[in-house]
């Protein structure tokens, strides 16, 4: 007799790709330091200072152990720069954050561009040579 039944009780993680509301709470929170810190802290990079950087999003993994800041100078102006000198200023964002918000481990900081001003300028783009 064939059991046509398959049961996984043995599931350790889940399959949903929605974000705990810790992990929103935190990026949210880590956004919001590292956005002060930018503005007010001293990072002797002359990209970092010369340079408005917007925060626009921080992705925080399900561990809270690394953390995706997504990040745009104003302008679009020297990107590849700004972005080299927020990863070598890592060190010190991580302990800026270590003194503002208690968590068990400060995440490791990765920077990354934000492509989506980009994208949305390109349907804008789309949209208006379609209404021509």
């Amino acid at each position: 007799m064939n059991n046509k039944f398959l049961f996984n009780s043995n599931k350790k993680h889940k399959i949903s790709s929605s974000k705990s509301q810790r992990q929103l709470k935190v990026a949210e929170e880590l956004r919001h330091i590292i956005s002060s810190a930018l503005l007010r802290e001293s990072f002797y990079d002359e990209y970092i200072k010369n340079n408005n950087i917007t925060i626009t999003e921080v992705n925080v993994s399900p561990d809270l152990k690394n953390a995706k800041v997504y990040m745009m100078p104003l302008g679009g102006i020297n990107k590849i720069d700004v972005l080299n000198s927020l990863n070598k200023v890592t060190g010190r964002l991580k302990k800026i954050i270590s003194n503002n918000i208690n968590l068990r481990q400060t995440p490791k900081l990765t920077f990354k561009i934000d492509e989506t001003f980009e994208y949305a300028k390109n349907i804008h783009d789309i949209l208006d040579k379609i209404k021509k």
